[in-house]
């Protein structure tokens, strides 16, 4: 280690020198990570586009306190993923987490309308047959956490939240709240806003999925955890995950202008913009979902790359007081070649600290 750190001391490379080529290949990069974001599009996560996550167990006794894998018979992925198709998903939306022996999954669907067609037309036909063509004007769907039917009907024809759930279920209703027992078990009702206004609720994504995997898999599980996030939820997440970077970059700007002065800010915004651009880029080249604890990273990544920026500016400030005679670029050169091994020994050991994450864990933080 001395020796290793004996050499990075003795470095003198001319940096400054080789700033129009580096710099040519950084434009580069940037441009062409920014017309991979237009032009391909990142692989938004359920945290910004609205959908559900669902995480589930296979196991012996889904009832049981302790959820046990059936080791006789277990549920790979390749089981799973040809029982989503046959449901209408793609075979991407299932993650296995931990080992394969675990039998647990992570299920993401990002169309928070899935399972819920059947359910609109069943409560349409049921509602026409008992009140006649024409009684119901117009229904709105709204897709957020479950499927919401604002049914506006004739005022003419006044009615309840009871009256309606009772059509739609007949008397196969639990303590007059949902449906129970039928095709549309789970539907509740609730009175609009508006007197010839009623509200339909459908069963939630999660109950939906449930009930059409135990429709496709022969095996018993248990849903460990259920995230849901409306689409109008998820738009407004991602213009805050974005706003939270140009936040970021504005106060690294006025920091730098206050501890240094305002000559060495835009290198330091340009050098944190140039890392987070080139970051989301290898994101889309490689289809990684883009969610809230991507948006974190990259906020870590402004951080790191700041601090290092920070600890160089420091010593180019502290050598404009030692060497008067240089110029700007011998300045710039010695002080990066002698904070090269605190640049190393930091990025070396921050590496060493995430890989354990790569290699041993996936999911959400895998991506992290």
């Amino acid at each position: 280690m001395d020796r290793i750190k004996n050499w990075l001391s003795d470095l003198d490379w001319d940096f400054v020198g080789k700033r129009r080529i580096f710099g040519a290949i950084s434009i580069t990069l940037v441009v062409a990570s920014w017309v991979a974001f237009f032009a391909i599009g990142p692989n938004w996560g359920i945290d910004f586009t609205g959908g559900v996550e669902m995480h589930l167990k296979f196991c012996e006794d889904p009832t049981a306190d302790e959820c046990v894998p059936p080791a006789d018979n277990p549920v790979t992925i390749e089981q799973m993923r040809p029982a989503l198709t046959s449901l209408g998903l793609s075979e991407d939306v299932v993650q296995r987490v931990k080992l394969p022996e675990d039998q647990e999954y992570i299920i993401r669907i990002q169309d928070p309308t899935f399972g819920s067609e059947d359910l609109q037309a069943t409560v349409k036909q049921r509602l026409t047959d008992h009140y006649g063509e024409g009684w119901w004007q117009d229904v709105r769907v709204d897709a957020e956490v479950g499927a919401r039917m604002t049914i506006v009907y004739s005022a003419e024809k006044s009615t309840n939240k009871s009256e309606v759930l009772g059509v739609l279920c007949g008397d196969t209703t639990t303590e007059g709240v949902t449906c129970k027992g039928d095709d549309l078990e789970g539907v509740a009702t609730r009175d609009g806003k508006e007197n010839n206004e009623v509200i339909v609720l459908l069963p939630s994504l999660g109950d939906v999925i449930q009930k059409k995997l135990h429709e496709v898999v022969d095996a018993d599980f248990k849903t460990l955890a259920v995230d849901a996030v409306g689409p109008k939820v998820g738009g407004d997440l991602r213009r805050q995950g974005f706003t939270s970077v140009a936040i970021t970059l504005g106060l690294v700007l006025i920091y730098v202008a206050f501890r240094f002065d305002i000559a060495f800010a835009p290198g330091a915004v340009v050098a944190l913009f140039h890392d987070v651009s080139l970051t989301l880029g290898v994101l889309i080249l490689t289809g990684a979902e883009i969610n809230l604890p991507i948006v974190g990273a990259l906020l870590t990544i402004v951080g790191y790359s700041l601090n290092d920026t920070i600890v160089i500016y420091d010593r180019i400030r502290e050598n404009q007081d030692r060497y008067r005679r240089k110029d700007t670029a011998e300045l710039i050169n010695v002080s990066v070649n002698e904070t090269m091994a605190r640049t190393l020994a930091t990025s070396v050991t921050t590496f060493l600290a995430v890989m354990p994450f790569v290699l041993f864990t996936g999911g959400v933080i895998q991506g992290f």
